[in-house]
């Protein structure tokens, strides 16, 4: 068990318990917001937005690395921020991990700005961590999922019953999300952006819990 599940959760956000930033965030980051992360992580998110609200950068990537740091595994807090050094120049760890790295670069750079390829970078890396788990616990598993997109990754190991509701109902949640921000630009007049700084930094923080998390089932945890 990845995450402990009670009560089948339902689709709508449960707005009484979200951070006072969180109504610019899309639905389904809400979501990830409400039932995925815990509260240590949620009080994490607004003390960052806070943070970057009164434009102090600093505190706020010192925040979110120590939050990132206490998920484990490879995380932006223990990668170089310059993405011209590469840590993982080849073998399983550059697919799984590289993608992290270029997601904490734009994070330090200025997560605004670059909140949509925040977004991209997580799916990247919950991509190949579902490929990766895919291909270890099935038969012929490195030849049939290869290639397997996010969607049919997950599709897929939700047939499997290997994995627990709730972190498969993350990970379909994540896939819309990772979906927009390679194929849609924004159609909402309501909203400046599709990709809000919130967005990011759930999205960042949700890939790292379920990508941590199905690492750690296939006993896939470098130090």
């Amino acid at each position: 068990m990845i995450v402990k599940v009670g009560k089948r959760e339902t689709n709508k956000p449960n707005q009484k318990n979200w951070g006072i930033e969180m109504k610019h965030a899309l639905p389904d980051t809400q979501w990830l917001y409400e039932h995925l992360l815990n509260r240590n992580q949620k009080t994490a998110v607004d003390q960052v937005m806070s943070a970057v609200n009164r434009d102090s950068q600093t505190e706020a990537m010192a925040l979110l690395w120590t939050i990132d740091e206490e998920i484990g595994g490879v995380g932006g807090y223990c990668l170089p921020k310059n993405p011209v050094q590469n840590p993982f120049p080849g073998g399983y760890e550059r697919p799984l991990f590289r993608p992290l790295q270029y997601a904490a670069s734009e994070l330090e750079r200025d997560v605004a700005y670059g909140a949509r390829y925040i977004v991209q970078y997580a799916g990247m890396h919950l991509e190949a961590v579902t490929r990766q788990y895919l291909k270890q616990v099935q038969t012929l598993g490195m030849i049939r999922h290869q290639n397997s997109t996010l969607g049919k990754a997950v599709h897929q190991i939700d047939k499997l019953r290997t994995i627990d509701e709730k972190t498969v109902k993350s990970l379909l949640v994540f896939v819309r999300l990772y979906n927009m921000s390679k194929h849609e630009v924004n159609q909402d007049e309501s909203r400046d952006r599709l990709f809000s700084t919130e967005d990011a930094l759930v999205a960042y923080l949700s890939a790292r819990i379920l990508g941590a998390g199905l690492l750690a089932e296939i006993d896939l945890v470098p130090s």
